[in-house]
């Protein structure tokens, strides 16, 4: 499991917006697709787009059905992981 950033915010389309760690080489960009989890390693979704610097970028997620907005919320200022 590695870490890839803080939730910043849920946009209106559902998906998490994370402020992703410092990179220190574009090897190390989470990959389209990767599976995110939170800290109890439940699945939340999987990374939709990796936008802005490489150095901390900001990775969209599309959440996985069935993940309810307030427990969305919750994950606002909480660290999350991708596989």
């Amino acid at each position: 499991m590695k870490r890839l950033g803080t939730v910043m915010h849920l946009s209106k389309s559902r998906k998490l917006i994370v402020r992703g760690d410092e990179i220190k080489s574009i090897k190390n960009l989470p990959g389209i697709n990767s599976v995110v989890v939170n800290k109890a390693v439940k699945q939340i979704g999987k990374v939709n787009n990796v936008i802005g610097p490489v150095s901390h970028p900001y990775i969209s997620v599309k959440v996985f059905n069935g993940i309810s907005d307030s427990e969305l919320r919750s994950y606002i200022n909480e660290r999350v992981y991708v596989r």
